[in-house]
C-alpha cells in the first residue's frame, strides 16, 4: 500500500512538472534566444519550481552559514543524489548561476533546452569534450555568472554517501581565483532517488545548507587535492552530523 502511495506521488509529480513546463516553455525559448536575457530565463526556472514543488508536498528551506554576495561571482559545489538537487539550488540561492552536467541532460528531447543554452554540457567520457567544456565554464565565470557543479560526476544508485569528487571544479576554481561556496543537501534522496522506489519516492522537507565560501586567491594548481578534500570534508560532515546513520 505504501509503495503504491509513492508511485502514485511520483506521477503527480512528473505530471505536474512536465505541465507546467509545457506552459512555460514558449516564455523559456524568447528568453534563451539572446545570451542577454538567460538571467530572467533564470528567474522563470524559480517561478516554475515553485509552481512543481509546493504542490507535490515538497517544502524547500536554505540555511546560510554566509549568505553569497549577488553581484560576486562563485563556484558553487554541492553533493548530488536527486534530480531535485537541480531545482532547489536554483530556487534558493540568490545568486544568478550556469549549471554544468552530464551532457546527457543537453539529449532530452524538449528540456535539453537548458544545456544547449544557459547551462553547460560535459562528455566526461571524451577528454577533448570535456576540456571545452571547461573552457566555456571559465569564459562564462569571465562574464560574470556563477556556475553550479556537481563534482561527483552523476548519481549513483545507491546513495548516499558521496561518491569521491572529481578535479575539474577545483582546477577552474584555481585557475581562475574564483572562490568555492560548498552547498550540503539533505533530503533529497529520500524524495526522489537515483536508486528507484525502494529508496524513496516521499513528499516533505528539503533542506539545503550553503556554507561559507572557501577562499582559492593564492592558492596554486598542485594545491588542488588539498581543496578538493577540504570542500568534500565541509559537505560531507555536514550531511553526517544531520544523518549520523552515515557516519563512519
Amino acid at each position: 500500500m505504501f509503495k503504491a502511495f509513492r508511485l502514485i506521488w511520483a506521477v503527480w509529480f512528473l505530471i505536474l512538472f512536465c505541465l507546467v513546463f509545457l506552459v512555460l516553455y514558449l516564455p523559456f525559448r524568447i528568453l534563451l534566444s539572446n545570451k542577454k536575457w538567460y538571467p530572467y530565463a533564470h528567474k522563470l526556472r524559480k517561478f516554475w519550481a515553485v509552481c512543481v514543488l509546493y504542490p507535490s508536498g515538497l517544502f524547500p528551506s536554505v540555511t546560510f552559514e554566509s549568505k553569497p554576495d549577488p553581484k560576486k561571482v562563485y563556484l558553487f559545489c554541492s553533493n548530488h543524489f536527486s534530480y531535485l538537487d537541480i531545482i532547489i539550488t536554483n530556487l534558493m540561492l540568490p545568486n544568478y548561476f550556469n549549471f554544468m552536467a552530464k551532457d546527457q541532460l543537453g539529449k532530452i528531447p524538449v528540456f535539453g533546452i537548458f544545456f544547449r543554452t544557459i547551462d553547460i554540457s560535459v562528455n566526461r567520457e571524451n577528454q577533448r569534450e570535456s576540456h571545452q567544456a571547461f573552457i566555456a565554464a571559465a569564459e562564462r565565470l569571465k562574464e560574470g555568472a556563477s556556475v553550479l557543479i556537481f563534482p561527483e560526476g552523476g548519481i549513483r544508485k545507491n546513495v548516499p554517501p558521496m561518491a569521491p569528487f572529481k578535479n575539474g571544479l577545483f582546477r577552474l576554481a584555481i585557475e581562475n581565483q574564483v572562490p568555492i561556496v560548498p552547498i550540503t543537501i539533505l533530503d533529497n534522496w529520500k524524495r526522489l532517488p537515483g536508486g528507484g522506489i525502494d529508496n524513496g519516492l516521499l513528499p516533505g522537507k528539503m533542506r539545503m545548507i550553503v556554507h561559507r565560501e572557501v577562499i582559492t586567491v593564492g592558492l596554486n594548481i598542485s594545491q588542488k587535492d588539498e581543496l578538493k578534500e577540504k570542500v568534500f570534508g565541509i559537505i560531507d560532515t555536514c550531511f553526517k552530523t544531520y544523518h549520523p546513520q552515515f557516519a563512519d
